[in-house]
């Protein structure tokens, strides 16, 4: 299979790149995250689905298993599809995964779901950052991708915003109609999806599925010896895999403290909402947070949140009254870091990578930092088996800030050095 540019005429080219850079902040402010389900996601699980936070933090570990397991089938599809069709397809197994959600009770329907929704996100989410740097990258940079990218997260934020405030006064009306109004929004992102244009098109040739097997193989095995060989990529990943882990607990974890101090649905989505808000507005201050912290950026964004975690465990075990207003302030802490972390980290985990090393460095983040993720999610969820809410907290915060400073530490000697600082090997990709 070889690729190749589907415009022949430059300036149609610079048209159709045009377009998906236009059309890209719109799609992404619509498609990021499954709006209207995420505020209420907590809820309509322990709630409408009679599933306990700590149940859902072990089946949720089994997502990150699953991206990985669909890494191949998925690679397949969209090596047929192309860029374009695997965003499109990609959006509507999404709709298919809060179907699954709504249709088949209990923890089965939550592991049935989390299938579909891996091969679904798996098919489309690498596509589209791919689709934007086929659209904006320049020669031997990444051109406007950060500022387009950047303006799509801000815009889903603002967005998500105004979801998460109606979506609980529509959940005590009726637990299931979030989700239907989530589906609706599915489908706009999907038609906004048919819009793209592909800028290169692969070219079949025989054998392709087989030889698409032996590539995936091949890359399976450079991916590993990438993560082997280059420290600088090694330690990324690594701190990567346990800030991502972290955040996720922290996602379910909230849902729980909010319910230990007797928050309503109807407060909890306006909570969400105020820090869905807090969330696009500290989005649009990433590329200023990156140049003034340069190499401590992911230093200063985790620590902040960890130890903010350390301190709500010490509030919930304190016997202090109305610790709620100063528990959401840190809770905004984790909203701000979040919002910059994850644009910043897709942004240095490719801003070192060539086309040619580009999917194979996508394969080996989603392959490390998946497995440290997974791990840490089924940890806490066993945690909060044995322990309440008020305990596990804190000890999350106290145990994963000692993991961060050790994986910063790392990092700091093999990350963010000087060209002629870098032993030839730790930046070299094959």
């Amino acid at each position: 299979m070889k690729v190749i540019a589907k415009y022949q005429n430059k300036r149609e080219e610079v048209k159709a790149k045009k377009q998906n850079a236009k059309i890209y902040p719109i799609y992404k402010m619509f498609s990021w995250d499954l709006l209207f389900f995420y505020s209420i996601q907590y809820l309509f699980l322990t709630t409408t689905k009679g599933i306990n936070a700590s149940d859902i933090l072990k089946v949720d570990a089994f997502y990150p298993l699953f991206i990985i397991i669909m890494q191949l089938p998925s690679a397949i599809c969209s090596e047929f599809l192309g860029r374009k069709k695997s965003i499109v397809i990609g959006n509507l197994f999404m709709m298919f995964y809060i179907i699954s959600l709504m249709a088949i009770p209990g923890i089965l329907g939550l592991i049935i779901a989390n299938l579909i929704y891996a091969f679904g996100y798996s098919l489309k989410a690498v596509q589209e950052t791919n689709l934007l740097y086929d659209s904006t990258a320049t020669r031997g940079g990444e051109g406007l991708y950060p500022k387009i990218n950047g303006k799509g997260a801000t815009g889903y934020y603002v967005l998500d915003g105004i979801a998460s405030l109606v979506s609980g006064y529509l959940f005590v009306i009726n637990g299931y109609l979030p989700m239907f109004i989530c589906l609706i929004f599915i489908l706009i992102s999907t038609l906004i999806a048919t819009r793209f244009n592909d800028i290169y098109v692969n070219k079949f040739e025989e054998n392709d599925i087989s030889n698409k097997i032996k590539d995936y193989k091949s890359d399976f095995k450079i991916s590993i010896r990438n993560i082997i060989n280059s420290k600088r990529l090694k330690a990324l990943l690594i701190f990567m895999g346990l800030f991502n882990g972290l955040l996720s607990i922290m996602g379910t974890y909230k849902g729980n403290i909010l319910t230990e101090l007797a928050v309503n649905p109807e407060t909890f989505s306006i909570i969400n909402a105020v820090l869905t808000l807090i969330s696009g507005i500290a989005s649009t201050f990433q590329d200023k947070i990156h140049k003034k912290f340069r190499n401590k950026t992911f230093s200063v964004l985790s620590l902040t949140f960890s130890f903010s975690i350390i301190l709500i465990g010490f509030l919930l075990l304190s016997n202090l009254q109305n610790i709620l207003p100063v528990v959401l302030i840190l809770f905004a802490v984790r909203s701000i870091t979040m919002s910059n972390y994850y644009i910043l980290s897709e942004r240095y985990s490719k801003n070192f990578t060539t086309p040619k090393t580009r999917a194979r460095v996508s394969f080996a983040t989603e392959f490390l930092t998946n497995i440290i993720e997974a791990i840490s999610l089924f940890l806490a969820g066993v945690l909060l088996d044995n322990v309440n809410i008020n305990y596990a907290t804190l000890i999350i915060g106290l145990v994963f800030t000692m993991l961060l400073v050790w994986s910063l530490d790392y990092m700091r000697k093999r990350v963010g050095l000087k060209p002629d600082e870098y032993d030839k090997k730790d930046i070299e990709l094959e």
